[in-house]
Order: structure tokens, then C-alpha cells, then sequence
């Protein structure tokens, strides 16, 4: 009879490359899921924001019911406190994108597919350098929307104007001529003039005035609708009693703060784990490439538009600059560099375990998502690094 005891692993084993290599496998597998356990996610999330605002969590334990969050902000800062400097971090980061640059290269050079090397240096500087792009377009927005102003305001001047002389050169006379050969029956021709113009015009008023008539109608139902909701909502607020209204209030907007909590929670967990995403595909064919350099690029742009790395605010205009500094500026972002140093860190080993054999390239919804995600990030890491400077303050 065969023997069903399991055999012992080799201490050796986990000293192998087959060890790493089946992890990465499982890791690379955990993070291709499209959703994961949600409690993960959002414990996930949580632990990154509480991470990021170490300062506003403790004032948020300082309020009513929130006490236990005193100890996660206490670690929170003495996790930041942990992290190395942050010019360490820096040079560690260039060390590891001069690394990820060899390993694109080496990749293209094995697989002979130079396309590759021209994508990801190509989707590199532009992701890179695309808040500071995005920042000339809003200038150049905003420039162009004066000059539609101001040529809104001069055509107005300009109807203004010939509505004058209309009235001056043409409605005067007519009316002055009427008077003297009419006298007191000057309404009669007035009333001749608008009927000829009526009979003439006849097929178009109809249109313009149904169409006029349909609008007009459209939005007396609206308001109809908005004053009826709100004379029903102030009528049914009048009939409840104010002691009862007062508890359903108090639970409504508890359960709404916890319900918004975490959806922050797991939307910052989300974008935390499609960075991952897109480092473990990093280097998987051209997409793979493209996603890679994706995730790269949008945490040194984020990097440098809370840091001022490598003096990037002198690119910025100068609105810009005043409000990044004033605003998001912060003295020493350890985490922001930690997670790119992170995610440049896994995307030299996605792009490195395509070196023997190239993997099959991610499909163009799992690109589509990372290039949603990446957009959504960079809005979300601005927004935590100004709650991070207002509550520091």
C-alpha cells in the first residue's frame, strides 16, 4: 500500500532560486486578480493613509468616539520618523531607475524587440513630466478663455452698438413718418408693417416658436419638480417632530462618515496595489512596458510635485509654484519616496523575469484600468499631501 505521509521539504530548498521564483509567481498571480478580498483592500488603504497623515490622524483620535486611533498615529509617526533621510532615499532612487533603464535594455536586446526601449523611455518622460504639462495646459486654457471673453464682450458692444443706430437711422424715422401722415392713426400702419413682416416670416416664427414654446415648457416642469420636492421636504420636516429628527440625523451622518471612510480606505488601497499591479507586468511585451513606465513616471511626477525633487517647481508657472508651495509643498516626504523607490524596486524585477522568456502582455482592460487608476492616483496623492501639510500645521 502506497504511503499517504507527506514528504519533508529540503532546508536547502528555501535557500533556492526555484523558492523566489514560485513566490514571485504567487505574488505576481495575487495581484493579476481583479478584485481582492475587500477587508484587505480597505485594511490596506487604511494603513497607507494612516501612514501619509500620521499628523491629522492623531487630531482625528483628539475627537469624540475616534480615541483609538491614537495608537496608529503614534506609529505612524514613528514610522516617518523611522524611514531614512530623504537624500538617501533620492540617490537610492536614481540608482534604481538607472537600474530599470538596463533592464528595459536588456530585455529589447534579448528578445531583439527595440520597440520596447522606445516605449518605455518615450511613456517614462512623458508620465514623468505630465502634472507640469498638464499645468501649462490650464494656463494656456485660461489664456485662451480670456481672449473668448473678451471677444464675447466686444461682439456684444459691437450688437449694442448697431442696435442703436437701428433704432436711431430706422425705428425713428419710420415711427416719425407714420406720425405725420397718420396722425393719430399712426398704430394703424405700425399694425400693417407687423403684419407684412409676420406674413413674410410666417413658415420660420412657427418653427422658432414651437421650439421656443417646447423649451419654455421643459423647464416650467423643472422648476415645477425642484419647488414641489422642496415645499414636500419642508412640509414633511414641519409634520415630524424635531426630537425625532434629531437621532435620525445624528445616525445618518455617522453611518455616511463611516461609509465614506471607507471607500477612501479602499480606493487609496486599490491605487496602492495597482502600482504593484503594474510593476509585476512591467516589461510583459508592449503594454507590459507601457504600464511599467506608467507606474514609474506617475510616482516621480507625484514625487516631485510634493517635494520640489531636483528643483522641478522652477517648471512649473508661477501661479503654479506659489500654490504647490504654499499648499503641498512638504520638507520631507520619506513615504512618497519610500513608495517610489517600491514601486521602481518591483518594476526592474517585472522587467527582469521577462529576460529568459517573454511573458504574454497584459489584456487592454488590465491596461485600461492601470492607466484609470494611475490618472485617479495622482489627483489622490495631491489631495493627501495637502491634508498632510494643513494638519502638520
Amino acid at each position: 500500500m502506497r504511503s499517504t505521509k507527506a514528504k519533508a521539504v529540503p532546508r536547502s530548498w528555501y535557500f533556492s532560486r526555484f523558492f523566489w521564483r514560485y513566490y514571485w509567481i504567487r505574488l505576481v498571480e495575487l495581484l493579476d486578480r481583479p478584485f481582492l478580498v475587500g477587508p484587505a483592500v480597505i485594511a490596506l488603504g487604511a494603513a497607507f493613509l494612516v501612514a501619509s497623515l500620521p499628523d491629522g490622524t492623531k487630531l482625528l483620535a483628539k475627537r469624540p468616539g475616534w480615541s483609538w486611533l491614537a495608537g496608529p498615529g503614534e506609529a505612524g509617526v514613528a514610522l516617518k520618523a523611522a524611514l531614512p533621510p530623504v537624500a538617501s532615499l533620492l540617490t537610492w532612487i536614481n540608482y534604481a531607475l538607472a537600474a530599470y533603464l538596463v533592464a528595459l535594455v536588456l530585455v529589447s536586446w534579448r528578445h531583439k524587440r527595440p520597440d520596447l526601449v522606445r516605449w518605455g523611455l518615450g511613456v517614462l518622460v512623458v508620465s514623468t513630466f505630465v502634472v507640469h504639462g498638464i499645468t501649462w495646459l490650464l494656463v494656456l486654457g485660461r489664456f485662451l478663455v480670456g481672449l473668448v471673453v473678451a471677444f464675447v464682450r466686444w461682439l456684444a458692444d459691437l450688437i449694442a452698438l448697431m442696435g442703436n443706430v437701428f433704432y436711431d437711422y430706422v425705428i425713428q424715422p419710420v415711427v416719425g413718418l407714420f406720425s405725420l401722415l397718420l396722425g393719430d392713426l399712426a398704430w394703424v400702419g405700425a399694425l400693417v408693417v407687423v403684419v407684412v413682416v409676420s406674413a413674410v416670416l410666417g413658415d420660420v416664427w412657427s418653427k422658432q416658436l414651437k421650439r421656443a414654446m417646447v423649451i419654455v415648457g421643459a423647464c416650467a416642469v423643472v422648476v415645477g419638480v425642484v419647488v414641489g420636492v422642496v415645499l414636500g421636504l419642508r412640509a414633511l420636516f414641519g409634520l415630524v417632530p424635531e426630537w425625532l429628527w434629531q437621532p435620525v440625523v445624528s445616525i445618518g451622518g455617522t453611518v455616511l462618515g463611516w461609509l465614506l471612510a471607507v471607500v477612501a480606505c479602499w480606493m487609496a488601497g486599490r491605487l496602492f496595489l495597482d502600482q504593484l499591479r503594474g510593476g509585476a507586468h512591467a516589461g510583459s511585451g508592449r503594454r507590459g512596458v507601457v504600464m511599467g513606465a506608467i507606474a514609474v513616471g506617475s510616482t516621480l511626477a507625484v514625487l516631485m510635485l510634493v517635494g520640489n525633487v531636483h528643483g522641478a517647481y522652477a517648471l512649473y508657472p508661477a501661479d503654479v509654484e506659489a500654490w504647490a508651495r504654499a499648499v503641498l509643498l512638504s520638507d520631507a516626504p520619506k513615504l512618497d519616496a519610500t513608495v517610489t523607490l517600491l514601486v521602481i524596486g518591483l518594476c526592474v524585477l517585472g522587467v527582469l523575469r521577462n529576460l529568459g522568456r517573454m511573458r504574454t502582455e497584459p489584456g487592454m482592460e488590465a491596461f485600461h484600468r492601470s492607466l484609470l487608476f494611475t490618472i485617479i492616483g495622482v489627483y489622490v496623492a495631491g489631495g493627501i499631501a495637502g491634508l498632510d501639510k494643513e494638519t502638520s500645521n
